[in-house]
């Protein structure tokens, strides 16, 4: 198990910026303002149900800017705007989650949080996702992520073109039926969103 969390680790954070996420997606022009909004006016906002204050609160308390560093609480606020369908709080739960940062290390938990990210169109959760699945030589399901982190119309360019690689990596591992298997599975779950 040790090994596997090292080598999880490994592949997860050699991808930059992944425990980063950031707020990009489905956002009101007018959400940049919680990056810089005074911290009690922010946490006010947050308890009153704000999703983006939510996201911007926990990762000011991930990050200790502005705010004592806190992961615990930053993983209960990532938890309340995830929940409320904010991809990147989801992704960066995940991670949370898989780094057990504020945290016990729970794998189960941070596939179903990456798995709703990637359902909300987030690629660099199906990227995660394709990393989980190759690390642990689960080679048809890591193609099928790589080749939903690689769709025209995901959040991320540097992403797809991540994906797009190694999916050609893949292949070289994989039978023309397994990659077949492979592309219907992420089809289906791309019809499915």
């Amino acid at each position: 198990m040790k090994v596997l969390k090292a080598a999880l680790f490994t592949a997860l954070f050699s991808f930059a910026g992944l425990a980063n996420a950031e707020l990009t997606a489905n956002v009101p022009l007018d959400t940049s303002r919680f990056e810089i909004m005074e911290i009690g006016e922010l946490s006010a906002r947050a308890a009153n149900g704000n999703d983006h204050a939510q996201f911007y609160l926990a990762k000011r308390l991930q990050k200790g800017q502005g705010v004592a560093k806190n992961t615990q609480e930053a993983l209960q606020w990532y938890t309340r705007a995830a929940e409320q369908g904010i991809a990147p709080a989801q992704l960066n739960l995940a991670i949370m989650y898989l780094r057990g940062e504020g945290v016990q290390p729970n794998l189960q938990k941070a596939r179903g949080w990456l798995e709703k990210a990637a359902m909300r169109g987030d690629n660099r959760a199906s990227y995660t996702l394709a990393l989980l699945d190759e690390k642990q030589q689960n080679l048809v399901d890591a193609y099928k992520w790589y080749d939903l982190a690689a769709r025209d119309g995901m959040l991320d360019e540097k992403v797809r073109t991540k994906a797009r690689g190694k999916i050609g990596q893949l292949a070289l591992n994989l039978s023309s039926s397994d990659i077949a298997s492979a592309r219907s599975q992420a089809d289906s779950w791309f019809q499915s969103k």
